[in-house]
């Protein structure tokens, strides 16, 4: 197969040319004719599959309590969005329920369904500040605990501290995967020697976190001394679309675009659980009781569309929710490129960046 005349969004720019499709496989760019199936993406643009590092849920359900037909669903959804990879996000549970909501994710990604490529599990929490608790159940948080995480295995790939924790400083050099700032009351120089040490990830930035404060910067100020990389909830929502575009103007390139989904996303508003914890959807803007916002209904894609609508330069916004968030996971040979012997995990838009076709495997699973 031929995607001809397609704008490639590939090396940070897009690029007019032709990829060519093998068994899956992307064989080639540049220019072709040589083959039966030719597909014509004149004045359309050809984007990486989408990754979401930090999800929760879609359609109902939520990775924290799923079964694995419940998850399939979900990755049903996430791929007919443009979501060709997931890392499937946890909240705070007992060690319990952890390791189920770990089995029950890893059967799925071992299983042959076809859905979004499941590329690991975010384990966001119980190991988070009591005082930025947001939508997990205080109760269960604790310090880090890197025997248990060990023994989850090498499926954990992010996992979500507060580095103020006496242990926090010995996980963060022990742990295999990313450690990723979060949920967190501490300084800025806490937030540096965590990122020193090699938590060179800050989960939502702006979003469970003390604000930038010009004689206490924090975690932010911290951001912007380093070479970390921060996930960026951008449904206008959790952060405002000016602070959007001074992040994106000063930093776009270390900027990995999330979701934080919750199960309500691609449903009506009304009552839905995060966890065990009760929240309530109106105007698509979800909360606990007591107004805590309690994850998006929005993903990635959307919020991709988002971005350039506020003025984001549609380069930055298309590498914040390709090749960014998988190079900030650790996973960028496995995700968010287009190149030569990749998979063939892609997305057609139109002009405006309205979603054409998603192609997975070098297969149409989804065409507008």
């Amino acid at each position: 197969m031929i995607l001809k005349n397609g704008y490639i969004f590939a090396d940070g720019d897009f690029t007019l040319s032709d990829i060519k499709i093998n068994n899956g496989i992307i064989e080639g760019i540049g220019s072709f004719s040589d083959d039966e199936n030719i597909i014509d993406c004149a004045g359309k643009y050809i984007l990486p599959g989408l990754v979401d590092i930090h999800t929760h849920g879609c359609m109902g359900f939520d990775f924290s309590t799923a079964s694995p037909g419940d998850i399939k669903k979900m990755l049903s959804y996430y791929l007919n969005n443009g979501i060709t990879s997931v890392l499937p996000t946890t909240v705070a549970l007992s060690d319990e329920d952890i390791k189920k909501a770990v089995d029950n994710i890893a059967s799925v990604k071992n299983d042959a369904y076809t859905g979004a490529q499941i590329l690991g599990i975010n384990l966001e929490g119980p190991y988070l500040s009591p005082k930025k608790c947001g939508a997990h159940d205080i109760s269960l948080l604790k310090a880090p605990d890197i025997d248990f995480v060990n023994s989850l295995g090498d499926i954990i790939k992010i996992v979500d501290l507060a580095p103020e924790y006496d242990t926090s400083m010995d996980f963060i050099k022990k742990f295999k995967g990313k450690s990723s700032i979060a949920h967190t009351d501490c300084d800025y120089d806490t937030a540096v020697r965590a990122i020193n040490t090699g938590a060179d990830h800050i989960t939502h930035i702006f979003n469970a976190m003390n604000g930038l404060h010009h004689r206490n910067p924090g975690v932010i100020g911290a951001f912007f001394d380093s070479d970390a990389f921060a996930e960026m909830i951008c449904d206008g929502i959790h952060v405002a679309p000016p602070v959007l575009r001074m992040m994106f103007n000063f930093k776009g390139e270390k900027i990995a675009v999330i979701s934080d989904s919750m199960s309500a996303t691609g449903l009506k508003d009304g009552t839905y659980t995060l966890g065990k914890l009760r929240v309530y959807v109106k105007n698509s803007v979800a909360t606990l009781e007591d107004g805590t916002l309690a994850g998006s209904t929005m993903n990635i894609y959307d919020m991709m569309r988002k971005l350039i609508s506020i003025g984001v330069k549609p380069q930055k916004a298309v590498a914040s929710v390709t090749n960014i968030p998988a190079v900030s996971a650790g996973l960028q040979n496995s995700a968010g490129f287009i190149s030569a012997g990749r998979k063939a995990d892609l997305v057609i838009a139109y002009s405006d960046f309205s979603p054409d076709a998603v192609i997975f495997s070098g297969c149409f699973f989804n065409r507008n």
